[in-house]
């Protein structure tokens, strides 16, 4: 059997759609359909339903789902622990961030990394807390910067930093319940630090006129600056603004959050991913 019709089975199988899987594997769309009949073939069993709009698996392919992807784990984890055995660390480290933490706490790690380690094909992802635990679970990430601890049993967590949280607006607060007639403006659900908020706010009984919801850092800060709402946000990003912002402290058992750096107990170690952690871990001793 050719590891190579396993990946693009696996391909194939998460997409359900042939077009999709070849594009995502940079193949012409025949030879992922060859791929997929040799595979069958040699198999003497379908592996997929096949439709109008895509493909399904079958009972066969999810079995052979399962197994594919073990192996293919494995031969990635054989090629990790290969290249670990170089003086300077090689290959593709792939890691996420919460996107609070890539702006303000990454840049110096980041670039002293490729300064140090060129031959490492270094990729940031930013996801919610939530999307990254379950992409570091699924292998597709090697670690995490997340907000909060995360007790998993298939996962080990370092403290990276601790951060303060701080509501920002455009006017003063008279009182916390002025938030019942102004908009909460935050990330999309698997936010920590929203949920941090609205934990809190639900405790005190507010409930903010209207939740809107944003991609980026500076959309959120822009329009609290543009006056449409309140936000919370890591009080280190606000230091580089001016002072058209008004900064009202949460309770003390809100206000602070750790930032953990996350990995899979049973992921490999490899001499990229152990260095980042080097330089990680001196970053949060300095």
């Amino acid at each position: 059997m050719d590891i190579k019709d396993l990946i693009v089975f696996k391909e194939v199988a998460e997409e359900r759609n042939i077009s999709r899987a070849a594009r995502n594997l940079n193949y012409v769309q025949s030879n992922v359909t060859m791929r997929i009949k040799h595979l069958e073939d040699e198999l003497g069993a379908p592996l997929f339903y096949r439709n109008g709009k895509g493909v399904a698996l079958n009972a066969n392919g999810e079995i052979l789902l399962t197994y594919a992807k073990q192996i293919i784990h494995l031969i990635e984890q054989s090629i990790k622990s290969v290249q670990s055995n170089a003086t300077t660390p090689l290959g593709t480290l792939k890691i996420g961030s919460t996107e609070s933490t890539a702006a303000v706490r990454l840049p110096p790690i980041l670039a002293a990394y490729y300064a140090n380690y060129p031959e490492v094909e270094l990729i940031l992802e930013t996801h919610t807390t939530d999307e990254l635990i379950q992409l570091v679970l699924e292998r597709k990430l090697e670690g995490a910067f997340v907000a909060g601890e995360v007790h998993h049993p298939d996962l080990t967590s370092t403290l990276f930093q601790e951060e303060e949280l701080t509501l920002i607006s455009h006017q003063p607060l008279s009182s916390i319940q002025d938030v019942n007639e102004i908009s909460l403006l935050v990330f999309s659900r698997g936010c920590y630090y929203r949920n941090m908020l609205e934990k809190w706010l639900h405790e005190e009984g507010i409930y903010p006129k209207r939740v809107l919801e944003f991609g980026t850092i500076e959309a959120i800060i822009g329009c609290v600056k543009a006056g449409m709402g309140i936000a919370v946000m890591m009080k280190a990003i606000i230091k580089g603004h001016d002072h058209s912002l008004t900064l009202t402290p949460l309770p003390q058992k809100y206000s602070r959050v750790p930032t953990t750096f996350i990995t899979r107990k049973d992921v490999f170690y490899s001499a990229a991913l152990c260095k980042f952690i080097e330089m990680m871990k001196d970053a949060h001793t300095c």
